[in-house]
């Protein structure tokens, strides 16, 4: 996928994902890395890849130019490299190969080939990324060039799981179910509850719960 290349593949974390690439930023710039300025003359494309997220490739960006990751957009090292782009599109499939930590270079046409995910486990997948504590990985410079060193985790990244799976199945409830449905059998929700722990949103897990009672 690297011999005839015109894109690159990049890791982000959810936090990254929800600040950065879910939408787009006004400036339309993304990335901060150390890569080939040669190489970057022919690519046009970049994937972003959801950490966490049972390979997920969650956007694709139209590069516009490549440049200097300036610090008044708010970059670190202005020594590194950033692209502008023109649009960018949610595609959300799986990754087919080993999972990314540093940007690679690939092939978009083969990259839009990898067929799309379906609703359910892009909800699924979007979940586990969410939920997943953050490990931190620092890039170090040395003789034999840049690694990332795998440092300990930030065990307070998640405060999110601070509200139980019951609090987020009960305002799931409230805004969306509670006028059309009322809820009686207090027996069903630890099987609920589990149901979410294992990755399903509380809107799917309570859609399928009252499909079946009205079944």
């Amino acid at each position: 996928m690297e011999e005839n290349f015109d894109a690159i593949i990049f890791s982000c974390d959810w936090d990254n994902y929800q600040n950065n690439i879910l939408k787009d930023k006004e400036n339309k710039t993304v990335g901060e890395w150390k890569l080939d300025r040669e190489k970057l003359k022919s690519v046009k494309y970049a994937y972003a890849y959801l950490t966490n997220s049972d390979k997920t490739v969650v956007k694709k960006f139209h590069i516009d130019k490549w440049e200097d990751a300036k610090i008044e957009k708010g970059y670190r090292f202005d020594w590194r490299s950033c692209f502008t782009f023109t649009h960018s599109e949610d595609v959300f499939f799986e990754w087919n190969r080993e999972p990314v930590q540093s940007p690679r270079y690939v092939n978009s046409s083969e990259m839009d080939l990898l067929p799309r995910m379906s609703e359910e486990r892009i909800k699924m997948n979007l979940h586990k990324s969410e939920i997943t504590p953050k490990v931190k990985y620092e890039s170090v410079d040395g003789a034999e060039g840049t690694q990332r060193v795998r440092t300990r985790g930030t065990g307070t990244r998640r405060k999110l799981k601070v509200e139980s799976t019951r609090n987020k199945l009960a305002k799931v409830y409230r805004d969306q179910f509670k006028e059309k449905f009322k809820f009686t059998d207090l027996s069903a929700i630890p099987t609920l509850e589990k149901q979410v722990e294992e990755g399903l949103t509380p809107e799917v897990v309570l859609t399928n719960y009252f499909n079946s009672i009205q079944k």
